[in-house]
């Protein structure tokens, strides 16, 4: 998640936030999404050799209570050693419970966030490209519309959370 997005929609300012990876690890549009403007998003999947990259923010365990809650039920906590100021050190994410293991396409709106992202953290040419090769959906006016309605209830969510 990008330091913009967790403090300017999740209102969650982290202590620290760096860019990392996490090995034997992929990336997969694998989470599927409400309906066909936003067919999926992005999960992670056991991959013997793979790498996905990203932030990791150390947070408080208030505000990770907070990340959990506004996301759902349908994910567990997995611990994942990851490189974080100059050492190894296990990290917790959130992974999907219910995915499917092959690529969807996902909403042009979404790739533009999970791109942005990796631009303003600096992830490597080579992962941004991969990220470039995916699917993504576009529908004139209906994505518009069904952006703003996602956003606000992120956003609502995320408010809601709050402990």
């Amino acid at each position: 998640m990008s330091t913009r997005y967790l403090s300017g929609v999740r209102n969650i300012t982290p202590l620290r936030s760096q860019s990392s990876y996490l090995d034997d690890y992929a990336l997969v549009m694998g989470l599927v999404g409400p309906n066909f403007i936003e067919p999926s998003f992005a999960n992670i999947k056991p991959c013997k050799g793979g790498r996905v990259e990203g932030v990791v923010h150390e947070i408080t365990e208030r505000d990770m209570a907070r990340v959990i809650a506004s996301e759902g039920e349908n994910y567990e906590v997995i611990e994942a050693p990851i490189r974080f100021a100059g050492e190894t050190v296990l990290a917790q994410t959130l992974r999907c419970k219910n995915e499917v293991n092959d690529d969807l396409p996902t909403s042009r709106r979404y790739m533009r966030i999970l791109l942005k992202a990796a631009r303003q953290n600096n992830l490597s040419a080579g992962y941004i490209e991969a990220l470039q090769r995916k699917k993504t959906v576009y529908y004139p006016i209906l994505s518009e519309i069904f952006a703003i309605r996602v956003y606000l209830w992120v956003k609502r969510r995320a408010k809601k959370q709050r402990v």
